[in-house]
């Protein structure tokens, strides 16, 4: 990486037409070329960029050219770019500013979704370890960490929870100052138990808080820092109907999304002092909000940002609508996001993206005021090579109007071909979206069409979608896929006889229940990091976060013996036809190893043509770039056989284990 690009003059002048045309993907091309499987899963060039408060610094996550993630530096008054940090034993996955002289970071190790949290200073350079990340050999846990509030306001302390003591779970709350690792002791907090969520004033003081009580979810919240908390409000246990977003800046006010009187969530402030909400400050009955966007000191409201087909904004500040008219004129064709902002609101990190362009980062500068390139997510990709993504939508079997996103090769339109279904993980209250997915991406740059559905359970839609998915593994969430490959058949975009199901985590469950219980509609399908035993998921989240955990899983997934013994692909092994792909990570914390060796042995006892990949030093997902680039040439080599006009009654030998389990187990 060099310096700051050339400025673009003023904000208010269009760029040239050259990288206008780029931004927008308008220089499409007719027959794209085949792009390597690496330009789509390498580590990207630039991310995360983070203006520091005082608009000295930019910092961003990058490989540093040694291939581990680490958080470069620019000064912003030279451009000069340097190294800051580099990853040891974790990866760093995450950073953000303490005031503009600290930076925060972490990550997990193999995988096991448990932080390491470290500090650097910018002057000294000095790196202070915060938590630990867990190892199963070590017997203390009390050096672990979860962060609860970053404390904008702070620029030297951090609120986390973690345990207290040796050998016990209770946990408690802690103020943890970053230039020392110390801890001062602030309350209690046990996921495991009964709390929910808390919410933090802008003085670093716990005011607003929920909790699990009998089958009630209530809300509290004190008026005062040193005052008692009072009860609020009070829902069911499985549907809260609040959620706490963050305080105005005289911290007199609550900002929180309500579900109670409106299906997709309105936005509200509720008064500490009257324990009064206020009218509604925006809804959208077509679509739920994104995010609330103030002042960097939150003391202005600007509006929200909100999905409906694709990302949107609404306004409530004239400046701040001004500011984004300028900035979408100057990037015409893709969705511009600020992402960073100095303390002044003087120099600003914009995110130029769409669904064929992974993004540009640019720095705006109000100060002069100009508009500078600083970098690409991804340089491998040329969007003019890339595939739009189509907003759709179809009726179920039952009724139910289903959303999702169609992505097509260049070329089919007109024509039948080869379709995937590509159910997104979750399930419940996560959904696909209009933007760049490389996985997507690359598998229509092969020549498939690809369907993610977002079936009912997703989220985006209202409560009342979401919970239409309520006990539904297998069942009507299933159908809605089923529904999707009928609708596409019937719209002329899929040959019936060369559609695959491919998914991770739920998608990788569902990928499972497709060959099991709906054999006759795929020819192929590919599970990666899926569920294929319910009786392990529920027993997993039960053993590992306690009751608010357990509850959720009875009463969404669903605990009943018989239920999920016949919601179990597990169970129905000998209904396969086709090859299928498996990939796990040996260390994951959410769908356990476990879910594959019972898998593979009901499949080896019904001789079932399977490939498999695990990986020992990973999780929930591959994240080290040479495994994830070798599983996805992986997937590609097994579509093309199997999807791409290859014989579907192949018989395929078991891969073996790509790389061994790690000696230590890290879960």
């Amino acid at each position: 990486m060099h310096h700051l690009c050339r400025p673009v003059s003023c904000i208010t002048r269009i760029l040239i037409t050259a990288l206008a045309l780029i931004c927008a993907g308008s220089l499409h091309a007719a027959n794209p070329p085949a792009v390597p499987v690496e330009a789509f899963f390498a580590e990207p060039d630039v991310r995360s960029l983070q203006v520091s408060p005082d608009g000295q610094y930019l910092a961003f996550l990058t490989t540093l050219g040694t291939g581990k993630v680490g958080i470069a530096l620019m000064h912003l008054d030279t451009g000069k770019v340097e190294p800051l940090v580099g990853a040891k034993d974790e990866n760093i996955e995450f950073y953000f500013w303490k005031g503009s002289e600290w930076i925060v970071y972490g990550g997990d190790l193999g995988g096991n979704e448990s932080a390491a949290l470290r500090s650097i200073s910018i002057g000294k350079r000095k790196v202070v370890a915060l938590a630990e990340s867990f190892r199963e050999r070590y017997s203390d846990r009390a050096n672990e960490a979860g962060i609860i509030d970053q404390l904008r306001f702070d620029p030297y302390r951090i609120m986390i929870q973690g345990i207290k003591s040796v050998g016990s779970y209770n946990f408690g709350v802690w103020l943890l100052d970053v230039r020392t690792g110390e801890r001062r002791a602030v309350g209690s907090y046990d996921p495991k138990d009964d709390t929910q969520d808390l919410a933090v004033d802008n003085h670093g003081v716990i005011r607003g808080r929920s909790y699990l009580y009998g089958d009630k979810v209530v809300f509290e919240v004190r008026p005062e820092a040193d005052s008692g908390f009072v009860k609020v409000a009070e829902f069911p246990a499985n549907n809260p109907q609040w959620r706490f977003d963050r305080f105005t800046a005289d911290n007199e006010n609550l900002y929180l999304i309500s579900t109670a009187q409106t299906d997709t969530g309105a936005l509200h402030a509720l008064n500490l002092r009257t324990r009064q909400l206020g009218p509604v400050l925006f809804h959208n009955p077509a679509g739920e909000i994104e995010s609330v966007l103030t002042s960097w000191d939150r003391s202005k409201f600007y509006g929200v940002s909100y999905e409906t087909d694709k990302s949107y904004y609404h306004f409530a500040d004239p400046g701040r609508t001004d500011l984004q008219q300028k900035i979408d004129a100057s990037l015409p064709g893709t969705h511009n996001r600020i992402t960073s902002s100095s303390a002044d609101e003087k120099i600003m990190v914009v995110f130029a993206a769409s669904d064929r362009d992974p993004g540009t980062y640019y720095l705006l500068n109000l100060r002069s005021p100009a508009l500078m390139m600083i970098g690409k997510f991804n340089r491998r990709i040329n969007p003019a090579n890339m595939q739009p993504m189509v907003p759709v939508s179809y009726q179920s079997r039952d009724g139910l109007t289903i959303h999702g996103y169609l992505t097509r090769p260049a070329g089919t339109e007109g024509k039948a071909g080869p379709l995937i279904i590509h159910p997104h993980g979750g399930p419940f209250g996560v959904r696909d979206s209009w933007d760049f997915n490389p996985e997507v991406q690359l598998l229509a740059n092969r020549g498939y069409s690809v369907l993610q559905i977002n079936y009912r359970g997703s989220g985006g839609y209202g409560y009342g979608f979401m919970k239409a998915g309520q006990r539904e593994w297998g069942g009507k969430m299933q159908d809605d896929l089923s529904d999707g490959v009928q609708w596409a058949v019937a719209q002329g975009i899929a040959d019936p006889q060369r559609v695959a199901i491919y998914g991770a985590s739920y998608g990788g469950y569902a990928a499972l229940a497709g060959v099991t219980f709906t054999p006759e509609l795929y020819c192929c399908a590919v599970n990666y990091v899926g569920v294929s035993d319910l009786g392990l998921i529920t027993s997993w989240a039960r053993g590992r976060f306690g009751r608010g955990n357990d509850m959720f899983y009875r009463e969404w997934v669903g605990d009943d013996k018989t239920y999920k013994h016949d919601r179990s692909p597990v169970n129905f092994v000998e209904r396969i036809r086709v090859p299928t792909l498996h990939a796990y990570g040996f260390n994951d914390p959410r769908v356990e190893i476990e879910n594959w060796t019972r898998l593979e042995a009901r499949l080896k006892q019904f001789n079932k043509p399977y490939e498999v990949i695990i990986q020992g030093d990973e999780g929930h997902g591959f994240r080290n770039e040479a495994g994830r680039i070798a599983y996805y040439a992986r997937l590609e080599a097994f579509l093309a056989q199997h999807l791409a006009g290859g014989n579907p009654s192949t018989r395929l030998a078991p891969m073996e284990i790509l790389e061994m389990p790690a000696k230590e187990k890290s879960h």
